[in-house]
């Protein structure tokens, strides 16, 4: 869903959200959010309050935002997102200086090798490390055969990568991800990410193996970081903006995390570049989104730096590809979130 937002100056902000029906947090308690949701909750309920409102006044739009609607994080995003977009262009600023500035030179890119089977997921991963990709993903979660036969030989294939499985809760009952904890002990395995449902699950998975354990669904609000720190519920936190409603709250559970010693990504749903312009900026500027993460290399058609590792889409409704080098993005350094976006494309792809 693309968002946009007018100054009465002419300035065009720009966001996404990209809502999953049947994806949210632990226990249904976070998420559904759809594309027609999005749509109204944007056009029909926050919108109109923002009508005539300073767009750079976004520490005070976002619990206006709360008080409209509980929960609908993804459409909230969107709308911070855009107002970010704005306010940086209004400035000359790209909006990783409106958040404090970089801290590292660029994001290293994990590439997600989705549920297939092991010889095919081998393929693709062989293929993003021929691309200068030096860190994967792995999805599993529904045959914990496969996910140690493919781990394994994937760590034997290519033994400099940075290995992360995740689950999405798929190991049940919570023996089931002790046994494949152990099996996989001693394979260089870097992360398992959420590979169980709830906090007290997930804190026993963190106490007692070997392997650290990174936790997703666990974690999407300021108050969830709080709760999974006191619980002790993983050794790490991956962060999605679309989880904590916005950039800021992202960034609050990025510091909640640095001070309890979490090391974070920043992940997501695959954005296009508007969206993964605003992921970019955030891991760029967060302290503790040291891990590689899980975003695509954005590029038009034609102009992707890569066969397979973080090419997603055919093409892109951005007018140039994000920078990239030695598997990492660097920097958009032009005003807002650096973007420029090609409405002929928007044209073309809308439904």
């Amino acid at each position: 869903m693309l968002i946009r937002v007018v100054s009465d100056t002419g300035i065009v902000g720009y966001g996404e959200a990209t809502p999953l029906a049947t994806w949210g947090g632990e226990h249904g308690r976070h998420g559904g959010e759809t594309l027609a949701t999005v749509s109204h909750m944007v056009g029909s309920v926050i919108g109109p309050h923002l009508v005539g409102r300073d767009p750079t006044l976004i520490g005070s739009i976002i619990p206006l935002m709360d008080e409209l609607a509980i929960g609908h994080t993804y459409a909230k995003c969107a709308v911070e997102m855009a107002l970010h977009d704005l306010w940086g262009k209004a400035l000359g600023q790209p909006v990783h200086r409106l958040l404090g500035g970089a801290v590292r030179l660029g994001v290293v890119v994990a590439h997600m090798v989705g549920l297939m089977e092991v010889g095919e997921a081998i393929a693709e991963a062989e293929a993003a490390a021929a691309d200068g990709l030096k860190a994967l993903q792995i999805k599993g979660g529904q045959d914990a055969e496969r996910d140690v036969e493919l781990m394994c030989e994937l760590r034997r294939r290519l033994p400099q990568m940075w290995l992360r499985l995740d689950a999405n809760q798929g190991y049940r009952p919570l023996k089931a991800a002790f046994d494949l904890a152990r099996r996989l002990e001693g394979e260089g395995i870097e992360y398992i990410e959420q590979p169980v449902a709830g906090l007290p699950d997930m804190a026993r998975m963190t106490a007692e193996s070997r392997i650290k354990i990174i936790a997703d669904e666990s974690c999407w609000s300021p108050r969830d970081a709080l709760d999974l720190v006191a619980a002790r519920g993983a050794d790490a936190i991956s962060i999605y903006l679309a989880k904590a409603g916005g950039m800021r709250r992202a960034g609050d559970v990025a510091t909640i995390a640095e001070a309890a010693g979490l090391p974070c990504d920043v992940n997501g749903s695959i954005e296009s570049g508007i969206g993964n312009a605003a992921n970019l900026a955030v891991a760029l500027s967060a302290r503790a989104v040291s891990l590689p993460s899980v975003i695509p290399v954005s590029a038009p058609a034609g102009t992707h730096p890569c066969r397979i590792g973080g090419h997603y889409f055919e093409d892109d409704v951005i007018s140039a590809p994000f920078p990239f080098a030695d598997g990492m993005l660097l920097p958009l350094e032009a005003p807002g979130l650096g973007i420029e976006v090609d409405e002929a494309k928007v044209r073309k792809y809308a439904l």
